[in-house]
């Protein structure tokens, strides 16, 4: 007597993109922030040891 057992699993992913998208966003901005801030932050270095 063998019963054919079926474990069936229902599994919903709800993502939010808008969120996503608007993290990344924030995350490239402040990426690209801190690269211009040091790039300009050697330059000013520069200026004031030329002088």
């Amino acid at each position: 007597m063998c019963q054919d057992n079926e474990n069936k699993v229902d599994v919903t992913v709800k993502v939010d993109v808008s969120k996503i998208v608007r993290n990344v966003g924030i995350a490239g901005v402040l990426i690209v922030g801190i690269i211009f801030g040091c790039s300009t932050y050697k330059k000013v270095l520069q200026w004031r040891d030329e002088e």
